[in-house]
């Protein structure tokens, strides 16, 4: 086991599928029922190289003659209803969120590729309240990779990127998928990557600045008023940056 890193940050920014929910299962139902009636429609590929991504997004590539974004908003929102059943929790997720929703001041939001319908009922299923900041697929123009989702959630907490004082903007995201990564590095954020999806190796060459397999062994150890920071304590994990205490 690794020494404990104590990462102090003014917020934390958080992907929901793949980091919150491990929804791959379901959303993996949900493809392979998309395509049945649709020969064309390769449910494996479209699975495996669209996480991350938005679904009207996949849509639009893999089946665009269904890209009608109204339509996708629906067919995301049952996606838990009917296929949720193959989802579970993150281990820890819960409880790390719950620490958040305690805290004297709001210091984390949601930044997910999901549809405001979909992410809602994850939230419902695990039982967590949604932060005030739940950036969803319907909120910006454009989707993860792009900055956007990420930048969206920080400006909401208060801490834009601050080129003339980067010590009063200091950011964090949780993602699994390289399309959030990129995302969030794009927008200013050091990265927490999550092994649920894709190994420690993979997320290191994403350039991940720390990776953990789970949220079991982080705790939030309260905030901090002189400096508006909260503190983020990582009691295990598989890869450190030498450079990460360094904003």
């Amino acid at each position: 086991m690794n020494n404990p890193i104590a990462l102090r940050v003014n917020a934390a920014l958080f992907d929901v599928d793949g980091t919150i929910i491990i929804s791959q299962p379901a959303l993996a139902a949900f493809w392979k029922h998309f395509g049945e009636d649709k020969p064309y429609f390769d449910a494996d590929l479209v699975t495996h190289a669209t996480h991350g991504w938005r679904t009207y997004d996949a849509i639009e590539k893999f089946a665009p003659d269904w890209a009608d974004r109204e339509y996708v908003t629906q067919l995301e929102g049952e996606i838990p209803t009917k296929f949720g059943q193959h989802a579970l929790e993150v281990p820890g997720a819960v409880k790390l969120c719950n620490e958040f929703n305690k805290l004297p001041k709001e210091r984390w939001a949601v930044a997910t590729s999901g549809t405001f319908e979909m992410a809602s009922k994850w939230f419902e299923l695990l039982k967590i309240e949604r932060p005030t900041n739940f950036i969803t697929a319907n909120d910006v123009e454009r989707g993860k990779p792009h900055p956007d989702p990420y930048l969206k959630g920080r400006n909401g907490l208060g801490f834009p990127i601050n080129a003339t004082n980067p010590s009063k903007s200091k950011v964090v995201v949780f993602e699994d998928a390289p399309a959030g990564i990129e995302s969030g590095k794009a927008a200013g954020c050091k990265i927490v990557g999550v092994a649920t999806t894709f190994d420690e190796e993979f997320l290191k060459e994403k350039g991940c600045d720390l990776i953990v397999s789970n949220h079991e062994s982080i705790k939030l150890n309260g905030y901090y008023p002189e400096t508006d920071e909260i503190e983020l304590v990582f009691h295990d994990y598989l890869f450190a940056k030498d450079d990460l205490l360094e904003w």
